[in-house]
């Protein structure tokens, strides 16, 4: 049997029941809402909790306790009933491995998803530093989280292939012919910026060795790009040399060192393992 490592933290059945704010939390709160309106963001009083929006995106804190108050920053929730389950979880559980800053979290009845942030505050300076890192952070996690969710989709197939190992996800990055990022990784490559673009895979090892792979790059034409006529189905082949001490191997890059090497468009990377596909990783150039 495979080993998944999955990591969800359950939601709650009910939303977050707090007791009448405490003064120091109704002061935070209410300096936290003038704040958010001098922003232009509107804002509404709830319960125990303020709701904020910007531009078309709504945000809920909640606030409880006093000396220090604890607030907690959240998307509203988002429904995943038409997702598939492993697929939503694997994404929910890479968010939270790899997006430290937000937790991600999944009602028992696998329904609705949440986006969240929490700490201890003591005065509305720090809660209002608090929501201006993670509006963005947030709404960035909750990207990330559908982008990955498409992939592992696509990767559903290969779910019981019977390889000596399992990639967990994948990852591109914009590089220099000597593996410097060009492109901060989580964000958009542009087209004018590429040079290579080289991937990166994250495993589950089952038995160490060194392993063949093949690589093919599909560029938005759908023929596989080649630096030569050699017989080959490949872009490049690669050997890596996989342990137990070691989780993430790089791949290699395809290009140039010209910007601009790479169109804008939605590419792929198909690799291969004895000539059968194993992973898929698609990704756009804008």
């Amino acid at each position: 049997m495979k080993r998944t490592l999955i990591i969800i933290m359950m939601l709650l059945a009910s939303s977050m029941a707090m007791a009448q704010l405490s003064p120091g939390a109704e002061g935070i709160r209410q300096k936290l809402a003038e704040y958010a309106r001098q922003q232009g963001m509107k804002t509404n009083y709830e319960g125990d909790a303020l709701t904020i929006q910007r531009d078309t995106i709504e945000y809920v804190v909640l606030f409880g306790g006093s000396n220090p108050v604890y607030v907690e920053i959240r998307l509203t929730d988002f429904g995943i009933s038409n997702c598939i389950p492993a697929c939503i979880n694997k994404a929910a559980n890479y968010i939270n491995i790899n997006k430290g800053v937000t937790k991600v979290s999944i009602s028992p009845d696998g329904q609705n998803i949440r986006f969240s942030a929490e700490s201890f505050v003591n005065d509305a300076q720090s809660v209002i530093a608090m929501l201006k890192r993670h509006l963005d952070n947030l709404i960035g996690s909750y990207y990330a989280c559908c982008e990955k969710y498409d992939e592992f989709v696509v990767n559903q197939q290969f779910a019981n292939l019977r390889i000596p190992f399992e990639v967990y996800s994948a990852q591109v990055a914009n590089v220099d012919k000597d593996n410097n990022i060009l492109t901060e990784l989580g964000t958009d490559i542009k087209s004018a910026d590429t040079q290579y673009i080289n991937t990166s895979i994250s495993i589950i090892l089952y038995d160490e060795g060194d392993y063949d792979i093949g690589v093919k790059f599909i560029p938005p034409d759908g023929n596989t790009s080649k630096a030569g006529d050699d017989g080959s189905p490949y872009s490049f082949t690669t050997t890596l040399q996989m342990t137990h001490q070691q989780t993430d191997y790089l791949i290699g890059g395809w290009g140039s060192t010209t910007p601009g090497t790479w169109g804008p468009g939605n590419y792929r990377i198909e690799l291969y393992y004895k000539d059968k596909p194993f992973y898929i990783k698609p990704f756009v150039i804008k």
